[in-house]
């Protein structure tokens, strides 16, 4: 039996969403406006890359105030405070520049967990693997000690968000706003005295995720948990906000293939987990004909480092980031077409109105 912190979905061929950011209600709609009316009275922008070409002091994009609006239950004033700090710990740690320059090698060899198998779920949501025990002890301590405010382990994050999400956003998806992502946590091999070691920097980062990026997660499944995770999983789950431990389906072995194609097409799923799909950990992307079909090339030669993925009136643009031998790289990979409304269908996430 799945351990779940909520009800498991109905069995359906798609599944549906656990939340979904919007404004249904006239009380969500009236949230939303006095959130965007406390930005805009206090000046308040969230930091934006000069590539982006939004003005220098930042922009207020709808999607993103609602991320914070939803996981502070629609309370515009609790949503101001924690959108607040996150802009201001972004300008603090110079996050959006850090994506930007940082040299491709580091980049890669710090964003390596989670690795976007290329894949989707049956609803269009990325599809990222974590491996943990991929994960060294001593790499993340020197990791704290040359970057103490750990920053530098968010960049990860940034990819998701800057990139892989808003790529399979564009990808037909049946009209679901994509802005989430799948996540499958393997534990295993995974010792408890390495756990032990890991878990005051998991600790740390989980509190930090929760804060900076909130629901920008749909699902996690974690699998091959070891003998003594029942006995953890207490302590883990305070690393959590209520609502993303509502999304963390733990699975034992007899149970995880059954219940991970509920929710994700075996042709996706890796082999490993008992699918079908011919990708293993750390493998670049292995992309479906659907996302294949607009990024063209790139879907044959992965481009290391970050990628931005840019709306402009004219279409979308992905564009590779950071540097290289001591150069920046500002180099464009491909443009996509825009595409009509009708052909995505409607947004599951209203337009916010005020």
């Amino acid at each position: 039996m799945a351990t779940e912190a909520s009800a498991s979905p109905a069995n359906r061929e798609k599944p549906v969403l656990l939340s979904r950011p919007s404004v249904a209600s006239e009380h969500q709609a009236k949230a939303f406006a006095e959130l965007k009316a406390l930005c805009e009275k206090d000046k308040l922008y969230w930091p934006a890359s000069e590539i982006e070409g939004y003005p220098t002091q930042g922009h207020n994009e709808d999607s993103n105030l609602l991320r914070f609006l939803v996981a502070r239950s629609y309370d515009p004033q609790a949503a101001y405070k924690q959108y607040s700090a996150s802009a201001t710990w972004r300008r603090k740690v110079s996050l959006v520049q850090t994506y930007d320059n940082t040299d491709v090698q580091i980049f890669e060899r710090l964003t390596k967990q989670p690795q976007w198998t290329g894949r989707r779920d049956k609803m269009g949501i990325p599809l990222m693997v974590y491996v943990l025990s991929e994960i060294r002890p001593e790499d993340l301590a020197q990791i704290a000690k040359e970057d103490p405010g750990l920053s530098s382990i968010f960049l990860p994050a940034e990819y998701v968000t800057n990139f892989t999400q808003r790529l399979c956003n564009r990808v037909q998806n049946d009209g679901i706003v994509i802005n989430k992502s799948v996540n499958i946590v393997d534990l295993s091999n995974v010792g408890l005295r390495k756990f032990w070691n890991l878990r005051s920097l998991l600790q740390t980062a989980s509190s930090m995720a929760t804060a900076h990026y909130p629901e920008t997660v749909e699902r996690i499944f974690v699998v091959g948990a070891p003998y003594f995770f029942p006995t953890i999983w207490s302590l883990v789950t305070r690393w959590f906000d209520p609502a993303t431990t509502k999304k963390i389906f733990v699975l034992s072995a007899s149970e995880a293939t059954k219940k991970l194609t509920e929710f994700i097409a075996p042709e996706n799923l890796p082999q490993r987990f008992g699918g079908m799909l011919d990708w293993t950990f750390p493998m670049c992307p292995v992309p479906d004909a659907e996302t294949t079909e607009i990024i063209g090339n790139l879907a044959d030669k992965w481009v290391e480092g970050p990628i931005r993925y840019l709306s402009k009136p004219e279409g979308d643009v992905l564009v590779a980031v950071g540097s290289q031998d001591g150069q920046l790289r500002r180099e464009t990979l491909t443009q996509i077409p825009q595409v009509s409304s009708s052909l995505n269908g409607q947004p599951s996430e209203p337009t916010p109105t005020t």
